[in-house]
């Protein structure tokens, strides 16, 4: 597919020409009133007048072609709430370049931000000093970069799924670029490719399709084991921590807001993976019952590196660690995915993008009626 949703399309953001960016000054604090809906706001910082906001270009870090369709696109944000990392940001990229770089239906624009925005929300829970925070925010803004980029061939394919190992090709390529944007040391630059290989999906010890890198014929399990094992002993640990702490943001930041947000979500990814929209909803409650779950490789990898006990968050600890509004909406909606799943069972797979609005509609009362309590 060569378009991205019409749910995540966003207003054009004028760009200017600006000095090499400095390294950014720290995000502003987490705090913020309750929402509508009854819930402390999470990690949601003051809203920035978009047509104030500036990304800023440093030279190119895309493929041409990526580019070119990048421009044509009438891109930019889909006002999600997210304005500090989006500010960020665009500290570090131009608009056409963070377009380019998240041209998927699912691993769009607004992707990255929500990541780093979620990601942001375990700062306090995992005792990250603020300069902890925003280097994990910094990788979260990088983790799914891929300008779609067709090995062998001179052509560009947005909409495609998101490729980890061949963001960390891109990353070698890109290093100094990268590293002068962002004010990392060789050390740091490791550490952030080691944390973008734990995002991987799925993570396991099967080879990946070969994509032209230098890590064909290996498995995910194995690039992050083997990018791990380059850090000092002392640091790996922390970084397995982090690395779970940064993928379940990365799995559950989409699920962690508005159930309509949500929900637009599951329809860029089943878009995204050319899947039908039925089959990916049903499967929905799966995987979200999944997130956090999957440390057992990291439990072997830690043994085989000689880190002896180490004490890996899985899904509760994860939970509890995380922005206790964040964590509610994502324990909310999740439960909302399972009832709207129960409600398709007599559902044609065909009628269910016309009946989504009353599936939604049925998911929100069979959760006030089970629980007693209002949904996102």
């Amino acid at each position: 597919m060569n378009t991205i949703s019409s749910h995540y399309a966003l207003p054009r953001l004028q760009t200017i020409s600006l000095p090499q960016p400095k390294a950014p000054s720290l995000p502003a604090s987490d705090q913020a009133p309750p929402t509508q809906d009854g819930l402390a706001g999470a990690v949601l910082t003051p809203e920035l007048n978009l047509n104030r906001l500036r990304w800023t270009p440093a030279g190119s870090l895309v493929h041409p072609k990526a580019e070119q369709l990048a421009r044509s696109i009438d891109a930019g944000w889909s006002q999600t709430a997210c304005s500090g990392v989006a500010e960020l940001a665009s500290r570090y990229f131009s608009s056409t370049e963070f377009q380019a770089l998240n041209s998927g239906s699912y691993h769009n624009f607004d992707h990255p931000l929500v990541v780093a925005d979620a990601a942001g929300a375990f700062a306090s829970g995992l005792g990250w000093t603020p300069e902890r925070k925003q280097f994990i925010q910094q990788v979260a803004l990088l983790h799914d970069a891929d300008d779609r980029s067709q090995q062998g061939s001179d052509e560009v394919k947005t909409g495609t799924p998101a490729r980890a190992q061949v963001t960390l090709e891109w990353m070698e390529q890109q290093k100094d670029q990268l590293s002068q944007r962002f004010g990392w040391s060789p050390a740091q630059f490791l550490e952030a490719k080691v944390l973008i290989a734990r995002t991987d999906f799925p993570f396991d010890d099967k080879p990946k399709t070969a994509m032209g890198t230098r890590y064909d014929g290996q498995s995910s399990v194995q690039v992050y084991q083997q990018l791990l094992s380059q850090l000092p002993g002392e640091k790996q640990a922390e970084v397995m921590r982090d690395g779970l702490a940064l993928r379940f943001a990365d799995q559950a930041g989409f699920y962690a807001n508005s159930f309509d947000m949500a929900v637009d979500s599951v329809q860029g990814l089943a878009q995204e993976l050319n899947g039908s929209l039925a089959g990916t909803l049903k499967f929905t409650p799966t995987f979200l019952g999944g997130v956090g779950q999957d440390t057992g490789f990291d439990q072997q990898i830690a043994i085989e590196l000689g880190l002896g006990p180490v004490e890996l968050p899985g899904r509760d600890r994860l939970l509890a660690s995380w922005n206790p509004a964040l964590a509610q909406r994502f324990l909310t909606n999740s439960s909302q995915f399972e009832m709207m799943s129960q409600a398709m069972s007599d559902l044609p797979a065909e009628s269910v993008q016309a009946q989504l609005e009353v599936l939604k509609s049925t998911a929100r009362a069979a959760y006030r009626l089970t629980t007693g309590q209002r949904p996102t």
